[in-house]
């Protein structure tokens, strides 16, 4: 078990405990499935409100995006379908890779991905749901009450004196209604790593993002801020290092195989610069010159190459677009286990607790199989001796 010092130090373990290959791949596993789902009902979105299919794809390449397109009806229908799934496929990874990330603390090596997506989709899918959605359902209600209140303020005389003799008791369930929306973003971002720290179900999560805003509101907010410039600090490292890596490895590869990989890899980065060009004209707009030590440094252009160089150039981008949606899921993963670590250090704050000290449901579950196995007496097999008659013997006939 990892000792924690129970304060804001405690956070910057988040980049370390992120990189891992085990945390790492079930983000990324996340990250590619739920771009996937998230772009395939995108896509059709776009489709149904008219737009061509080679237009949609030279405009967005892998990440479609709508702000500020005009779609029909049923297309926004379909592309709130797409970012639900988005969400979902969100919270259930966040879950997993907090479970991790609470095993490694507790000092549990073999513990496997496969056993953390068991746990949060399985074990944790419903709760990881429930919760945020349990609170905006408590939202909802507060903000109907409040319309029908007003709604009864238009009886005459009796509607408007009721009104003001109760304005203190709408102002307090108005202060609770904001109170409940900033305990839904909390659930939103918390929830994750409070049900893999505490093995419970959706009840802890909805108490836990109340208890937590109402008692400790500003470390809160500090410890998120501190996690957000960690998670990009050790994406600016990874991505500087993965560039570098990837010059060495080209002028290796170019000075080994000539021009022919030179050729591969143009051709390669162009088609991967046309795929995610959103997402590298976005981070060009932030960074500016200084973009080029982790993206594209220039524009590549396509061209006319020979039919073996163009399929491998196809297949080299395909990696190299897996490689650099494993290299985006790293910010994230050491999100999700600074909230692992926030969830720790806050819960101990508000109630004097340790829970890498604790043993969850899973733990006991897991222990008390053991035990069973081990007490259970081994059962030797011994051979069965079965009485086997006795051959008759011939009667002698008498003779006459």
């Amino acid at each position: 078990m990892i000792n924690l010092r129970f304060d804001f130090r405690d956070l910057f373990r988040s980049a370390r405990v992120a990189f891992s290959f085990q945390r790492l791949w079930i983000q990324g596993v996340g990250v590619i499935v739920g771009l996937i789902g998230y772009g395939v009902f995108t896509y059709f979105s776009l489709l149904v409100s008219g737009k061509p299919l080679s237009e949609i794809w030279h405009d967005f390449g892998v990440l479609p995006w709508v702000v500020g397109l005009q779609l029909h009806w049923i297309g926004w229908v379909i592309y709130a379908a797409g970012c639900l799934i988005l969400l979902f496929i969100w919270l259930v990874t966040a879950t997993a890779v907090s479970r991790a990330a609470y095993m490694h603390l507790k000092g549990n090596t073999f513990y496997t991905w496969k056993e953390a997506f068991r746990f949060a989709l399985k074990k944790k899918g419903g709760s990881v749901i429930s919760t945020p959605l349990a609170i905006l359902v408590i939202a909802v209600l507060l903000g109907a009450g409040g319309l029908f209140i007003g709604l009864l303020g238009r009886i005459p005389v009796v509607g408007p004196i009721g009104i003001s003799l109760f304005a203190v008791a709408w102002f307090m369930a108005a202060l609770f209604l904001i109170f409940t929306l900033l305990a839904l973003a909390v659930s939103l971002i918390l929830t994750p790593a409070v049900l893999a720290a505490t093995d419970d179900d959706a009840f802890e999560g909805i108490f836990q993002s109340y208890s937590i805003l109402h008692a400790q509101p500003w470390r809160l907010i500090f410890y998120e801020i501190l996690t957000v410039v960690v998670a990009a600090v050790g994406f600016g490292l990874l991505a500087f290092f993965a560039k570098r890596g990837w010059l060495l490895m080209t002028t290796l590869f170019i000075r080994g195989m000539g021009e022919s990989f030179a050729d591969i890899s143009y051709a390669a980065s162009a088609l991967l610069q046309q795929w995610i060009h959103p997402a590298a004209d976005w981070f060009q707009s932030i960074l500016g010159q200084y973009s080029g030590l982790f993206s594209f440094a220039h524009d590549f252009e396509t061209g006319s190459v020979p039919l073996i160089i163009s399929i491998a150039s196809w297949i080299f981008a395909v990696f190299m677009l897996l490689i650099t949606l494993f290299i985006a899921a790293y910010p994230l993963a050491v999100f999700n286990s600074g909230q692992t670590l926030i969830f720790l250090v806050l819960k101990n704050k508000k109630d004097d607790e340790n829970l890498l000290e604790r043993k969850d449901q899973e733990e006991s579950f897991e222990e008390e199989i053991e035990t069973l196995e081990a007490e259970e007496p081994e059962k030797e097999e011994k051979p069965s001796k079965k009485k086997t008659a006795s051959p008759k013997k011939p009667v002698k006939k008498k003779k006459e």
